[in-house]
């Protein structure tokens, strides 16, 4: 196998209308490999007129295409094609978002391109099964019944930690539900977004109903919240973007959902058995180099356990290999940060938690291989004794670097817990199941893990963020909203006044 095969040698255009354009200003920008920092690719930059293009494009097919008139089955049947597409081109995919988001290969072949595919699935059994309801009004004298209706042109709005398996469920729960798209994926993660415009072509989708470009966040971004003609916009990434997407939609009041940071609390009681409990510490906040935005970066343990859990964690991330993805048979097992950008917002975080106080147990200097030294690596990093006044505690790194905190009783645990503005996720760990639940119940999170972490149900069951960490609902209704309709049974009305 070889990755690079699989790259485009000319430019990745845009995909608007069902053809593959070079942006109108002919602008290109370059795609990076984060494990080497080498351009590996280009692409098109969109601007104002291509944003424009696609939005028109997008909405002649939801308007005048024969988009609005598929029925459900027609919906369900194209998104099936589209996974069987990407099954076929699987290893295409995997390739092109390790090469593109120094992911571990096999992270990517077995899990993330997987669970994008089954979002497809997922989403076509949806579509065919979209339920209102009728609510008994006026004494059976009326008929109120409550449809669910696409919103019309969507914006999605992707992140560049896992843009393949978070824009395929995304997308295609905006397909299932009848809307048209417009996607905006990240500048520094955009290939393998660009790869599925072949794919849908290739499932046959009508042109226009899928729109891909790529471009600033500041122009493409902007432009497509600005529209009077896009009706909904999707995005998930930093708070500080939502904000400005919140700020910006108030001139179109459009509805928005916003999947946004994390600072996530992963409470430990002392009854827990140490190796699985540091075993999940590592997982937590260790998965694809800590940019999960759900990721347990902040972990709570209780006093009895907390040298003796803290040595554990220390042992676990030292035995971290680091490198190229692609290198996994010789043991590679942790990538590099997307961006040396980020990089550089992580270490001034680490620096930041030293002047602090907080006592550094691993990690915490750059690697000195030279190797290692051209590109983003960040070694898994822990800082104890992290109390609610540092910064580290409070702010979001979006990397690989741990706070652990002590506490004594339950009611500390659930106080540092909800001690900063986020409320995305959290988990907890504890033998007494009465404890957990009650935990659980005073987390102020959209969701929560007991003796476990991460979702283990993706699209069936997905969260919304509390508190500065989300607006907006999830799943396929996200992406739709209801319409009240009353009927008048009676033989024989008039009106009430």
């Amino acid at each position: 196998m070889d990755p690079y095969s699989y790259l485009n040698k000319e430019p990745y255009k845009l995909w608007i209308g069902g053809e593959f354009l070079p942006s109108d200003s002919k602008k290109t920008f370059d795609i990076l490999n984060p494990v080497t920092n080498e351009t590996i690719a280009t692409a098109y930059e969109g601007g104002i007129s291509d944003t424009e293009k696609a939005i028109r494009c997008a909405r002649k097919a939801l308007d005048e295409g024969n988009w609005g008139q598929l029925t459900q089955l027609e919906r369900s049947q194209l998104l099936l094609k589209m996974r069987d597409v990407l099954k076929k081109r699987a290893e295409e995919f995997a390739c092109l978002e390790t090469l593109n988001c120094g992911k571990v290969y096999p992270g990517s072949l077995y899990y993330e391109i997987p669970a994008g595919i089954d979002g497809f699935e997922y989403y076509a059994g949806k579509a065919r099964c979209l339920e209102g309801k009728v609510i008994p009004v006026a004494g059976g004298k009326f008929l109120n019944y409550v449809l669910w209706q696409p919103h019309g042109v969507v914006a999605e709005i992707l992140p560049w930690n896992g843009p393949f398996m978070m824009g395929c469920q995304k997308v295609a729960a905006i397909l299932g539900a009848g809307n048209t798209v417009i996607i905006k994926p990240s500048s520094w993660a955009s290939l393998s977004v660009l790869a599925l415009a072949s794919a849908f072509q290739e499932a046959g989708f009508p042109p226009g109903v899928v729109n891909i470009l790529t471009g600033p966040g500041s122009v493409v971004g902007e432009t497509l919240v600005n529209s009077n003609e896009v009706d909904f916009v999707s995005m998930t990434g930093g708070t500080a973007t939502g904000r400005r997407i919140l700020e910006l939609s108030a001139h179109t009041v459009k509805d928005v959902a916003l999947e946004l940071g994390g600072k996530s609390p992963n409470i430990m009681f002392g009854d827990v058995e140490i190796e699985n409990a540091v075993r999940w510490g590592i997982a937590a906040f260790t998965l694809n180099q800590g940019q999960v935005c759900v990721a347990g970066t902040r972990l709570i343990l209780h006093e009895s356990i907390y040298e003796q859990v803290l040595s554990g964690i220390a042992i676990g991330c030292e035995a971290f290999k680091p490198g190229d993805g692609f290198d996994f048979f010789r043991g590679v097992n942790f990538g590099p940060v997307i961006h040396r950008d980020h990089a550089a917002k992580i270490w001034e975080y680490i620096d930041i938690a030293k002047k602090e106080g907080a006592r550094l147990i691993t990690g915490g200097e750059p690697y000195t291989d030279p190797a290692l030294a051209k590109g983003n690596f960040v070694p898994p990093t822990v800082f104890a004794d992290v109390t609610p006044q540092m910064r580290i505690f409070q702010e979001e790194v979006f990397g690989p670097v741990l706070t652990v905190s002590k506490f004594k009783t339950e009611e500390e645990a659930i106080s540092l817990a909800n001690a900063t503005r986020y409320g995305l996720a959290g988990a907890v760990f504890t033998n007494d199941i009465k404890r957990a639940h009650r935990v659980v119940e005073q987390m102020k999170a959209g969701q929560v893990y007991i003796n476990t972490y991460y979702s283990k149900g993706l699209c069936e069951s997905p969260g919304c963020g509390w508190k500065e960490s989300g607006v907006g609902g999830s799943g396929i209704y996200k992406y739709m909203h209801p319409k009240t309709v009353f009927v008048d049974l009676n033989k024989e009305s008039a009106p009430p006044f």
